[in-house]
């Protein structure tokens, strides 16, 4: 689209000042299953997102089209949706920082990365995957690449672009050794370089992963003290920190309102936001082309800054924090690359310091068994014992409950295994006082 075209409309047609983004993404999907190619699909979108300022009022579109006519219906449906507008915020498109921190992490490499080749190691995943046990009776192997970019401009002159590409490989297993047991087990990796990716090893963890599994036994009711794998310790952690959005706190539904600068977890806990981190969650804007910094939200314990937007830091009397995020009429918060800070223990030596207790390797129904606000949980886990510091063997099915605000001050020791998931938090597994076990 011809953005200048759009902007001379703009003005012609009132607007205050207005701002659009054109995001171009290619993807591959492949799915395959016994063998056989049972999903593959290719797309390639364009999509504008515009906002502008009428009479004091923000309007939004999106649209994907892209002929002569496009700017003129934006500004036109900018204007209309700025009359309907009945919000009580003020409107506000930003001009642009003074510097923005611009990073390339597009690989090239992985842009001629073909259909056939991933094929042909999918089925080389999954022929080494039932190669591997007979316990193995089902196998299903996908991979995914993605391919975007971006340009945000707007009225006051700033144009801003981006460029990503990753992919990801994932597999899922299910294994039975008799007619009264199945379990499954599912690995994803994703990256942007195929160099990284270890196919043997992938398959191999992944195996041991199902097969340790097998033959869980029983578990005792009541309060262990547990080992939180680091996928665990992420959940839980994206669930405490979405309370330091200043859009819950303003509205009074953030458990951490009223206490910026006052210690609100253990002292071992130290929370930064890196998105000017070079690697696949990466950015040096956020959706209001505010450049982003990286900053500490909780240091040793002490909660040091709330998230904020342009509208909630006016709200506030501070600066915006970059974590504008939605290209809506009105902005909402959100954060990436969350780093917890590591400890210096592996998990064996964190097995050892709890002796006796329950490693917590998965967790199912965050949606509906855990409260952000309260903190309170109760979810499915899986997981194995620790038993004379040493892991066991696995559990059956239980439920875990407790309050994730406690579990972030019962703090007994932190793991020095730093992974970054694909939730954007780079977590470590951590050992914790107890949490109430319900056997099922």
């Amino acid at each position: 689209m011809n953005f200048k075209k759009f902007f001379e409309l703009a003005k012609l047609n009132g607007l205050e000042s207005a701002d659009i983004e054109e995001v171009r993404s290619k993807s591959l999907s492949i799915e395959i299953f016994k063998g056989e190619i049972v999903s593959y699909s290719v797309s390639i979108d364009k999509n504008f997102t515009a906002r502008g300022i009428y009479n004091g009022k923000m309007g939004f579109v999106s649209v994907e089209s892209d002929d002569k006519s496009t700017p003129e219906y934006i500004v036109k449906t900018i204007k209309e949706a700025a009359s309907l507008n009945e919000s009580s915020d003020e409107a506000i498109i930003f001009k642009g920082s003074p510097k923005y921190k611009k990073k390339r992490v597009y690989n090239e490499r992985l842009s001629s990365f073909g259909a056939e080749e991933a094929i042909k190691m999918l089925h080389e995943i999954e022929d080494k995957l039932y190669a591997k046990s007979d316990k193995i009776k089902d196998v299903e192997v996908g991979f995914s690449l993605s391919d975007n970019s971006s340009v945000l401009a707007n009225s006051y002159g700033l144009n801003l672009k981006t460029k990503n590409n990753y992919f990801y490989f994932y597999a899922e297993i299910v294994l039975s050794e008799n007619e009264n047991e199945t379990k499954s087990a599912f690995d994803i990796f994703f990256d942007n370089d195929l160099d990284k990716f270890d196919l043997d090893k992938f398959v191999d963890e992944l195996v041991e992963k199902g097969l340790s599994k097998l033959n869980g036994e029983s578990i005792e009711s009541g309060k262990h003290k547990i080992v939180l794998k680091e996928n665990c310790v992420a959940s839980l952690l994206a669930a405490a920190i979405s309370n330091a959005s200043s859009e819950s706190v303003q509205k009074h539904s953030s458990v951490f309102e009223g206490k910026l600068n006052q210690k609100i977890f253990s002292s071992k806990i130290t929370i930064e936001e890196r998105p000017l981190e070079k690697n696949l969650f990466y950015t040096y804007f956020d959706d209001e082309c505010v450049a982003t910094c990286n900053k500490k939200i909780i240091d040793k314990g002490v909660l040091k800054t709330f998230f904020y937007n342009l509208a909630t830091a006016k709200k506030d009397g501070v600066e915006t924090t970059g974590n504008a995020r939605g290209r809506g009429s009105k902005m909402g918060i959100g954060f990436t690359n969350i780093f917890l800070k590591p400890g210096k223990l592996s998990e064996e030596q964190l097995f050892e310091k709890i002796e006796e207790g329950v490693y917590v390797t998965s967790l199912a129904g965050l949606h509906a068994g855990l409260n952000p606000v309260s903190g309170d949980f109760s979810l499915q886990a899986e997981g194995f014992h620790i038993k004379g510091g040493k892991l066991g063997k696995a559990l059956k099915l239980f439920t875990l409950s407790g309050n994730l605000f406690k579990v972030f001050n019962d703090v007994i020791a932190l793991g020095n295994n730093s992974k970054l998931l694909s939730s954007s938090i780079n977590s470590v597994s951590m050992a914790v006082k107890n949490l109430k076990i319900s056997a099922e």
